[in-house]
């Protein structure tokens, strides 16, 4: 891919996320491209967060560090966020009758993330321009990245309806953070003033 094809594929992801979804399945990438490439955007990702994290005025929230005082540790959890996305929206959309690969669903994962982090490069600049509309740009950039994983999910399956798949995103993400607490909680134990 050049530059160009690049580029446009990035405008088409923004005006028709479905067909710039299709274009990316007909590639026909293998798996293991699927995972460079979610490693790719999850390193990208975290070190724009790092120097996000070392610019931001919210520094001294010890949740934040944790987050994002290091890169390596964002760079991981954000890769494995990615990797049970990618590997959820491909084994529950074939549980529902979907059609989309393995490959595919990793390569449409980690190119959804793209946008966000033109938008987490424009979030920096603000942030320093002008820090109080740095929270609008990440509002809208998670919105963004709702909208897009839906449209790529539903086009990966050929599920003609977005609004199901969102439900479905959301359902599922509902049940995987539910098995996370309660997992965390055997390993760890419930903190006392909770």
């Amino acid at each position: 891919m050049t530059l160009g094809s690049l580029q446009y594929l990035l405008r088409l992801t923004l005006s028709n996320p479905r067909s710039a979804a299709a274009r990316l399945m007909g590639l026909n990438l293998p798996v293991p491209t699927g995972w460079t490439a979610m490693l790719l955007v999850s390193v990208a990702s975290a070190f724009l967060g790092f120097i996000s994290f070392l610019v931001s005025p919210v520094q001294g929230d010890p949740g934040i560090a944790v987050m994002f005082g290091s890169p390596m540790r964002t760079a991981m959890i954000q890769f494995v966020v990615l990797a049970l996305t990618g590997v959820l929206g491909f084994w529950v959309g074939r549980i529902f009758g979907g059609t989309g690969s393995l490959a595919q669903a990793l390569v449409l994962v980690a190119w959804v993330q793209v946008p966000p982090i033109l938008l987490q490069l424009v979030q920096l600049v603000v942030m320093l321009l002008a820090p109080g509309l740095s929270p609008i740009i990440g509002v809208a950039s998670f919105a963004l990245y709702a909208v897009l994983l839906t449209l790529f999910i539903a086009e990966l399956h050929g599920f003609r309806s977005g609004v199901m798949v969102f439900f479905g995103i959301l359902v599922v993400s509902f049940l995987v953070a539910l098995a996370a607490a309660v997992f965390f909680a055997i390993l760890i134990g419930v903190p006392q003033n909770v």
